[in-house]
């Protein structure tokens, strides 16, 4: 195989990462081959592996620095999901880790949806149920003093209780997409090893 050869499968793994990374990623390989020179191609591309194994190394380092950059813009967020994706599929086994990885996001995005669709529904039947509770014992002012304290209780009781749950189902939350992250990381080191 020619440097020019090994380049043009290079890019076509590479293709779909952000411009920027494309342009310094293809840069460094440019480089790196003309810095040891036509006799050294074969030596160049020994070193290196194949062209799909050199774009999942690319790919795995890019994925490192960008989890480690910062992470809170959905800008950075999607580009790191892009590159996971982009990272699992150049691995030599993609096919099959392929399919596991998208049976596992798909079910684990499933749970998420449940777990806040669940998380607001109940959230909300609580919040109105205390308003209502709360609202409705001033009614009972005229038949007890003891039962109007307590419907303002239980009312406040019901809405705390929305309340903390909305704070709850917001850390659950919080802990899946930590949980995805780091399977990941995890699929990416495993696909490394292969």
């Amino acid at each position: 195989m020619t440097k020019t050869e090994y380049i043009a499968k290079l890019t076509k793994y590479l293709r779909k990462l952000p411009q920027k990374d494309y342009e310094e990623a293809l840069e460094y390989f440019m480089e790196y081959f003309e810095e040891a020179g036509p006799e050294n191609e074969s030596l160049i591309i020994a070193e290196l592996g194949t062209p799909k194994e050199a774009a999942h190394e690319v790919i795995s380092r890019l994925l490192d620095e960008k989890v480690i950059e910062d992470t809170t813009s959905l800008r950075n967020k999607t580009t790191i999901i892009w590159i996971a994706i982009l990272a699992v599929l150049a691995s030599p086994v993609a096919f099959p880790i392929l399919l596991f990885f998208l049976a596992m996001l798909m079910t684990l995005l499933m749970i998420i949806f449940a777990v806040m669709v669940t998380a607001l529904a109940l959230t909300l039947v609580l919040l109105i149920s205390g308003v209502h509770t709360f609202f409705t014992s001033f009614s009972l002012l005229s038949v007890s003093l003891a039962s109007t304290l307590f419907g303002l209780g239980v009312g406040l009781l019901m809405f705390g209780g929305a309340l903390l749950l909305l704070l709850i189902s917001f850390e659950i939350c919080k802990l899946i997409v930590k949980l995805i992250t780091l399977s990941i990381k995890w699929l990416i080191k495993k696909g490394r090893k292969s």
